[in-house]
């Protein structure tokens, strides 16, 4: 019977399965955080749950009172915001406390209104019943309302949030809530709604005109701004769909998240550190100093072992290549580990700082090891260093960081580059040049000199452009004897500058400057494609990891696919500018990746120089055990259970390993990338 996987090691708190998630956060769960959890999770969206406005539709409630309700919680601040007095953690934490209370409290005379009446009471219910804000008398014969110290201090209280709640009258909520709403489209399914910008008309037959007097009567049209795109449409769905599909193609194309693919076999034939032995979350404990490990609740016993089998071998691997001792493997202590219990299946892999986890997704996280345990390295020498967070984004902390930044966004340019460079800063000297004298000198020649005049002016300008000393002053000379006037002085210095150095002319040997990278240029243009917003693909943090991947599959001299299966998969098809399709890798190749893999074995040996890595030259395996031979003369990973999928990605041939308990001892050779 195949042995039974649960959690082990020190609880690590926070993961998902463990979370507020379902009934949003109180007051209370900040107790069980650390700072840097709270500054994360008390968010708006964690405390009052996005509400489901379409079934509010459904069960009748107006539209206008919906749309309210939405506009009433979107007024509300994201997260907590700070002022400059809160300068200490029990501050902050005050800060979120106050916060969590009020989206709470909003949310409770907010979240259950149902009509227009009880949406107008909503001001007085909240602001003024819990003290933010007061009634006045004014200097006539109203009343109006101002903030109270508790509403001035309480920073999630705000004019925004005021402005909205302050209802005047119920035409006022019919126009700037029900028909706003309907303008906006709001509650309309995406199916149905109307590409923003375009809009769809019916033709009664009235007052309608066309060209070729082809205009039926009972059709719709689609417009966009004032112009007519086009009409006829029998029914509005037919409008509807060609609206769509027409704002699809003319509508810039969406960006896709780029996850790793899932590898069809996880290959592996270095030594058999496991001896035969199917592994346990003791032996991650015992061999390299794990804090904890878990699972997630989806992943059944075969794939637990198949994971904590393949994370073993693949931990023992990085440690070979890098030749570290297994415990810094877990950074002395600080990590944890877990498989699939920390995000979704389809997700890829990844590291949470806020509790030093390395998590392995299900069906991604094979082939992402190596990168995630260096997000982990990357904050602990943060840690050590005095970064606020990762190191990699203060590397000037530790100059062999810097160095490292350095060689993947730079590298020395060609000789040819050099000389191109030289020769276009020249030209551009040369057009500067000449646009400052013909602005000092020609309007007025044009005005008084003759066609002589500028035949002369066009030699001496040429002069000048050559860095023929004296130019300037023969140039002003001239001016004087056609037009009476001279070259003013403050012009006339700045010519003089410019005279100097055209005089320099070219240099014979230029001096070698930096370009970037192919993976920075990479980097930066991935992250065009594949995000929203931009500054992921090309951060320092993301840049690192996956040129250290890259850096452990050349130091090993055999496959680890569970380790760095993922390395080189950072990419995808893209059109160039005339449109042809080309291959974009966001990862290091030839003499880049080359440059790098030599700063990160910098990197390495200071870190042993200065005992934050332990050297070791071997890896030694576990123990060989002594096994019963089973019924069938073999013995089976999965005795029973459900198929394990991450089993069946397992080679079916493995090259062939090492006895048990043999040193491998060659080098690696320098790979051909």
């Amino acid at each position: 019977m195949p042995q039974q996987h649960e959690d082990f090691g020190e609880k690590i708190g926070g993961a998902k399965k463990d979370l507020w998630k379902d009934r949003g956060l109180y007051v209370d769960d900040l107790s069980s955080m650390n700072e840097r959890e709270a500054e994360k999770f008390v968010r708006k969206d964690n405390i009052w749950k996005k509400p489901d406005y379409a079934a509010m539709l459904e069960e009748g409630v107006p539209l206008g009172v919906v749309y309210f309700i939405k506009k009433a919680r979107d007024s509300l601040a994201a997260s907590p915001a700070y002022t400059y007095g809160d300068d200490t953690p029990e501050k902050r934490l005050a800060r979120q406390k106050e916060y969590i209370e009020t989206v709470r409290s909003l949310q409770s005379v907010v979240g259950n209104i149902r009509t227009v009446d009880e949406a107008m009471r909503v001001y007085d219910r909240f602001l003024v019943e819990n003290g933010y804000v007061e009634q006045v008398q004014g200097w006539g014969s109203g009343i109006h309302y101002r903030a109270t110290k508790k509403g001035q201090e309480n920073t999630a209280i705000t004019n925004k949030l005021a402005n909205t709640l302050y209802i005047r009258s119920a035409g006022y909520f019919e126009r700037n809530f029900t028909q706003k709403a309907q303008k906006e489209q709001f509650g309309v399914s995406k199916e149905q709604k109307v590409p923003k910008g375009y809009a769809i008309h019916y033709n009664d037959g009235k007052n309608t005109y066309s060209r070729k007097d082809d205009w039926k009567p009972d059709t719709y049209y689609v417009t966009k701004g004032y112009a007519i795109l086009k009409d006829n449409f029998e029914t509005r769905e037919a409008a509807l769909k060609w609206v769509q599909d027409f704002a699809k193609g003319r509508g810039k194309g969406g960006k896709t998240r780029f996850v790793p693919p899932q590898l069809a076999h996880v290959k592996r034939n270095g030594p058999d550190y496991r001896s035969g032995v199917e592994i346990t979350g003791q032996n991650y404990l015992d061999t390299f100093g794990f804090r904890g490990g878990e699972f997630g609740n989806w992943m059944n016993q075969n794939d637990r072992q198949t994971s904590l089998n393949m994370g073993f071998e693949a931990l023992k691997d990085l440690a070979s290549a890098l030749q570290i001792s297994d415990k810094d493997i877990a950074y002395q202590g600080t990590l944890a580990i877990a498989f699939g219990a920390r995000g979704s299946g389809n997700a890829a892999a990844h590291y949470e700082p806020l509790r030093k986890v390395i998590n392995l997704t299900k069906m991604h996280g094979a082939g992402s090891l190596a990168h995630e345990w260096w997000h982990g390295l990357d904050d602990y020498l943060g840690t050590k260093f005095g970064a606020r967070e990762m190191l990699s984004e203060q590397p000037k902390l530790y100059p062999p960081f810097q160095k490292l930044i350095e060689t993947m966004k730079y590298k020395p340019e060609t000789p040819e580059q050099a000389t191109a460079r030289i020769a276009a800063q020249a030209e551009r000297t040369r057009k500067n040049a000449a646009g400052w004298l013909d602005s000092a000198v020609l309007a007025s020649l044009k005005r008084y000199g003759n066609e002589e005049d500028m035949e002369t002016y066009t030699v001496l300008r040429e002069a000048f452009l050559s860095g023929e000393a004296g130019s300037v002053e023969q140039i002003s000379a001239f001016k004087k004897s056609v037009t009476g006037r001279v070259i003013p002085k403050s012009e006339r210095e700045r010519l003089e500058i410019f005279e100097r150095i055209l005089s320099g002319g070219q240099q014979e040997a230029p001096q070698i400057g930096k370009v970037e990278t192919d993976f920075y240029k990479s980097s930066v243009r991935m992250g065009k494609e594949c995000e929203k917003d931009g500054g992921y693909w090309d951060s320092n943090t993301e840049m690192t990891a996956r040129a250290f991947a890259c850096y452990i599959k050349d130091k090993l001299p055999y496959a680890s696919d569970y380790l760095v299966g993922h390395a080189d998969c950072a990419a995808t098809l893209v059109a160039d500018k005339e449109g042809k399709m080309e291959v974009l890798k966001a990862f290091p190749e030839g003499e880049e990746r080359r440059a790098i893999n030599a700063v990160f074995d910098e990197i390495v040996a200071d870190l042993k120089r200065n005992q934050i890595l332990t050297h070791a030259e071997t890896i030694s395996p576990l123990p060989v055990p002594e096994f019963r031979e089973a019924k069938d003369g073999q013995l089976s990973m999965f005795d029973a259970g459900r198929p394990s999928v991450l089993g069946q990605l397992t080679a079916k041939k493995p090259a062939e390993k090492p006895a048990p308990g043999q040193e491998i001892t060659q080098k690696r050779p320098v790979p051909e990338i």
